[in-house]
């Protein structure tokens, strides 16, 4: 009975309510007293079948279908919650099994651009990224040595920030000595390190470059090579293995079955307890996965977790790609979107985790730093925002033909660059080896009189438009468009000057 007290409590009580004190509210609940109201019914029709409880108690019939659908909703939220952690290590596995990465001083540098055959999510053609991969389980404290000139976040095995370096980050732009102390790390640091403790024992970077500073091919592996080491505190310096992996195939997508919960059950065997939090432990238990014990779901389990990520998967795609969240739209008259819905990097602006727009971000996007999500002052920093639809609401379709418009004078101090996606994986279209345009581009798109620039969508190319201004399309396959701004300045913070929606051509 005093659970449907608590459930009589909870369904009545109002937002004016909750601001009295429990005495008042318990003078105003009088009705809800024992036996005053009448309980669930003995029959539920529910979209799983009929529930039937005679004499209050549950037919096995009955305890079988709640605890089939139990274990599938508590599976599909724990595809939800974990994917940040599970694209971490998707991440982590490609960087290991397709570019090579044996140890923590291999950098993997993307000497020649980042392209399509490189499934990393929403992954960006115009930098020059240099990935490393931390296991400070294996190596204990590790040192990153980063030259000027890097820019970008070391994230944890949660896909957590840990700290930014760069112009962002404690070396401000200069070059430094980072430290990363594994949990529990209770030995002497050393002087002359900016020192960061991590949750978890892995760790993932990918600082990137840009073109116009470090070159391109052998002159961007050269930079590199002379000026950044990643390796253990313990046995000091030491020269690195620099791979060239740009034109290299390397998948790092999260599994759409049930694989992705053998990599939570990896996950949390590898890492220290505290870094997943009681409740969530709690959660992955239910389910089977347990901290220390075998992962082995029967034939019924197997079944449940396979429909789970699918139907995971499902309600992330709705979630990113048809947001229901009013903070995603960045102008009120325009399709364009943040994939850092309330521009922070934390999901937290209101004071409360907002569940969906980290799901936006993470089924969408590597990389969290707040540099990414909140405005910084004019010239650092870089803001991305994306589009899905076109002027009229429509999804970009491959098998259409479409316009984007940039007004003149793009407000970034560094480069701004549009780049194009696939809706299924959500990492650049393959329908040439660098679907993109940028202010950097060789050869530069055409220019407007008006300054401005025309860029084209479709299969092909339109009758008296540069190829510079065309990114080609794939039929029968959707696509999306991200515009990226480097070191964004004043009228792209105020707002002062707007980007144009993607136009169908008729």
């Amino acid at each position: 009975m005093a659970g449907l007290l608590a459930c009589g409590l909870t369904a009545s009580v109002s937002a004016q309510q909750e601001e009295k004190s429990i005495y008042e509210l318990g003078a105003a609940q009088e009705k809800y007293k024992t036996g005053g109201f009448e309980p669930a019914p003995g029959t539920i029709e529910t979209r799983y079948g009929k529930l039937q409880f005679p004499g209050g108690y549950p037919t096995e019939e009955t305890a079988q279908k709640v605890y089939d659908e139990l274990d599938l909703q508590r599976a599909t939220q724990l595809y939800l919650d974990m994917y940040p952690a599970l694209s971490m290590r998707g991440m982590m596995i490609g960087t290991a099994r397709d570019y090579g990465a044996k140890d923590c001083s291999h950098v993997s540098v993307t000497a020649d651009r980042l392209d399509s055959q490189a499934l990393f999510l929403t992954g960006n053609t115009e930098s020059i990224y240099a990935m490393v991969l931390f296991d400070l389980k294996a190596d204990g404290p590790t040192v990153f040595e980063a030259p000027a000139g890097l820019m970008g976040p070391v994230d944890d095995a949660n896909f957590l920030f840990l700290c930014d370096i760069g112009p962002t980050g404690m070396d401000k732009g200069k070059g430094g000595k980072y430290l990363i102390l594994p949990p529990g790390y209770k030995g002497e640091v050393p002087d002359g390190y900016f020192v960061f403790k991590s949750p978890t024992y892995r760790l993932y970077s990918f600082v990137r470059a840009n073109a116009e500073v470090v070159g391109k091919g052998e002159k961007a592996m050269e930079f590199f090579r002379k000026n950044c080491r990643v390796y253990p505190l313990k046995g000091g310096p030491k020269e690195g293995t620099f791979t060239n992996v740009s034109g290299v195939p390397i998948d790092t997508l999260v599994p759409e079955n049930a694989t992705a919960f053998e990599w939570m059950h990896e996950l949390i065997n590898y890492e220290p307890a505290e870094a997943f939090g009681k409740e969530k432990l709690g959660r992955l238990a239910s389910i089977g996965i347990v901290k220390g014990k075998p992962f082995a779901p029967d034939a019924r389990m197997k079944k449940i977790l396979e429909q789970a990520a699918k139907e995971g998967v499902a309600m992330s795609r709705v979630i990113a790609l048809e947001s229901r969240q009013p903070a995603a739209q960045v102008y009120p008259n325009r399709k364009w979107e943040s994939p850092f819905i309330g521009d922070s990097s934390t999901f937290d602006p209101d004071g409360y985790f907002n569940l969906e727009a980290r799901t936006t971000f993470h089924f969408t996007a590597d990389g969290i730093t707040p540099s990414m999500a909140a405005q910084m002052p004019d010239g650092l920093g870089s803001r991305y925002q994306t589009t899905y639809k076109d002027k009229d609401g429509k999804y970009l379709d491959g098998n259409k033909a479409y316009k984007l418009n940039i007004p003149a004078k793009v407000p970034v101090a560094l480069f701004w660059s549009i780049v194009v996606y696939d809706s299924w994986t959500r990492c650049e279209l393959q329908s040439q080896p660098y679907p993109s345009i940028s202010s950097q581009s060789d050869p530069a798109p055409t220019v407007n009189k008006d300054g401005s620039i025309d860029l084209y969508f479709s299969n092909e190319k339109p009758a008296d438009v540069s190829a510079a201004n065309w990114v080609k399309t794939l039929p029968d396959q959707g696509f999306f468009v991200y515009m990226r701004y480097y070191g964004p300045l004043k009228a792209f913070n105020e707002k002062t000057w707007l980007p144009n929606d993607v136009e169908l051509l008729k």
